[in-house]
């Protein structure tokens, strides 16, 4: 019995020293990644597939997000947390994802191999297409929001002209807003001409202020309370006031909401390296 124990002793001391033998020919065991290497791993993966220098790259990571944790696996990879410096908001909760690194046989160059996205790891090379293709469709669909607004403002103005046509019918007289907003449509088809985003604002603002001028027609002139194609009319312009406000909200949130996304994980480790920076609104919420 006491052989057999030996003999048993000396076989699980064997295994033990090949595993041990096995754990240390690892590459990379026992090295530690550092939290300046974990930025500069990242800026390395990205400038692979960018022209983004490398230090242009760690900086502007280094203000998206933090490292909050690190743990080195028995087979020395890196499994390293990452969280989004912004604040939770309105439309995303402050997030932290997972990041893999592999150790460097000699040197400390790590690699960044895989992403966490839904508590699923992933390739990295498969992060650049998605984010791109992502943040390319919430780019186009802020130029969607500010065309659909050009057009609520076009309606408006349309609406306007028809309830100040059937006014001078009435009145046979021009009413007093109807040369300015006259002036005002004139300047926004010229405008989308040339795509002269001033000027375009311009006239936008110049249609706003004939909103209420028109709207209070009917305070001043009691045959226009009483006439039902003109209340039918101004009651469309109303409509077209108030769609015109939605679209312009529409579009201002469409580009916070755009602009938010380039800092908030998965996007914020690769949008500034694939060109995608914030855009300034041309109009912002009323």
């Amino acid at each position: 019995m006491v052989i057999r124990n030996l003999f048993t002793a000396v076989v699980l001391s064997a295994v033990a020293s090949v595993l041990g033998l096995a754990q240390a020919a690892a590459p990379g065991a026992g090295k530690q990644i550092k939290k300046d290497e974990v930025y500069f791993s990242l800026a390395r993966k990205i400038n692979a597939v960018t022209e983004s220098t490398v230090s242009a790259l760690v900086a502007e990571l280094d203000g998206v997000v933090e490292v909050s944790a690190i743990a080195v696996g028995t087979d020395g990879k890196a499994m390293v947390t990452v969280k989004e410096r912004a604040p939770s908001s309105a439309a995303y909760t402050n997030k932290s994802t997972r990041l893999i690194f592999a150790p460097p046989a000699t040197g400390e160059q790590w690699t960044w191999e895989q992403f966490e996205e839904n508590r699923k790891f992933y390739p990295v090379d498969k992060l650049f297409p998605y984010v791109k293709d992502e943040l390319n469709k919430r780019r186009l669909m802020t130029n969607a929001k500010w065309s659909a607004f050009i057009t609520a403002v076009n309606k408006q103005a349309e609406a306007g002209a028809k309830a100040l046509e059937t006014a001078k019918a009435v009145l046979k007289a021009d009413a007093p807003p109807a040369a300015a907003l006259a002036a005002a449509r004139a300047a926004m088809t010229e405008a989308a001409k040339e795509n002269k985003l001033e000027e375009t604002i311009n006239a936008y603002r110049e249609i706003q202020q004939q909103a209420e001028p028109i709207l209070a027609l009917g305070d001043s002139y009691s045959d226009l309370k009483a006439n039902d194609a003109y209340l039918r009319l101004i009651e469309e312009f109303k409509n077209a006031v108030n769609v015109t406000k939605a679209a312009r909200k529409d579009y201002a949130q469409s580009v916070a909401a755009y602009n938010e996304s380039l800092i908030r994980l998965p996007f914020a480790l690769a949008a500034y390296g694939l060109q995608f920076t914030k855009i300034e609104a041309n109009l912002g919420d009323e």
